[in-house]
């Protein structure tokens, strides 16, 4: 469970404080949706693909 204290002003709510730890999680979690969505957006708009041991030999990696 996510333990926060909301700090309000003028009955509205300002501000939230939690555990360090936590903001870390939640922020690499939204990361994580952004590298998602941006993969799912390179998917969509690319129409040649390239097999990763081409590119491999091509740079002679392998």
């Amino acid at each position: 469970m996510i333990q926060t204290h909301i700090i309000e002003e003028d009955n509205k709510p300002k501000m939230v404080l939690m555990d360090y730890k936590e903001y870390l999680r939640l922020k690499e979690a939204e990361e994580d949706r952004d590298d998602y969505y941006a993969a799912l957006e390179t998917k969509l708009t690319n129409k040649k693909w390239i097999k990763h041991s081409d590119i491999k030999k091509e740079f002679g990696i392998e």
